[in-house]
């Protein structure tokens, strides 16, 4: 082998650095995982907000998550409440229980001005929320088209697969985020906020 390598050096470095070049990169994108430390904070999200920008709106006021509703949505289809847990990397549904939408009579109805109703949500009940862009432990939410990195690997090496999902992101660290992604629509999901110990 080394003979072989000595007589034909131009071979050995045409294979050579490539594979050079590959062990360098996973070594470079495996680093963040390593040293950079896990999310400490747990974080609220909601999919599903394309449909109904103007239907539900969830808001934080006072570190207080306010669920605002405004009218029917289009269909059977309701935006979803996530809560993430960073220790187990797994979330939970939080139940969004919307008044009935109003009936109508007939094709001639005048619809009603939708009303404002503030929705009572019982698992965010005594939950503090700090809705900064960055979260104390420096992690920060980033959706749809915002990509993984901005630099010259993650313009080589960018996946549309994650042109969708969100994600949470720390120095070079990038965790997705579950139930985020959507093949259709940009901006799917949308930043809540982070759950403040008691």
């Amino acid at each position: 082998m080394k003979k072989f390598i000595q007589e034909n050096p131009t071979i050995a470095y045409g294979l050579g650095l490539p594979l050079l070049l590959v062990v360098i990169f996973l070594i470079v994108s495996g680093l963040p995982q390593l040293l950079v430390s896990k999310p400490q904070y747990e974080l609220l999200y909601v999919s599903g907000i394309y449909n109904y920008p103007n239907v539900v709106q969830i808001a934080v006021v006072d570190q207080k998550v306010q669920v605002i509703y405004q009218g029917a949505p289009y269909g059977n289809e309701r935006p979803r409440l996530w809560r993430y847990n960073p220790q187990s990397g797994g979330v939970q549904e939080i139940a969004l229980i919307l008044p009935p939408s109003p009936v109508r009579n007939g094709s001639d109805a005048v619809p009603q001005e939708p009303k404002s109703t503030v929705i009572d949500v019982p698992d965010l009940a005594g939950l503090r929320i700090d809705s900064s862009s960055v979260a104390p432990d420096g992690y920060e939410f980033r959706a749809a088209d915002n990509r993984y990195s901005r630099n010259i690997f993650g313009g080589l090496f960018y996946s549309q697969r994650h042109n969708n999902e969100a994600v949470l992101t720390k120095n070079g660290r990038t965790i997705r985020l579950p139930n985020s992604n959507d093949r259709y629509y940009n901006r799917n999901t949308q930043f809540v906020g982070w759950v403040l110990p008691q």
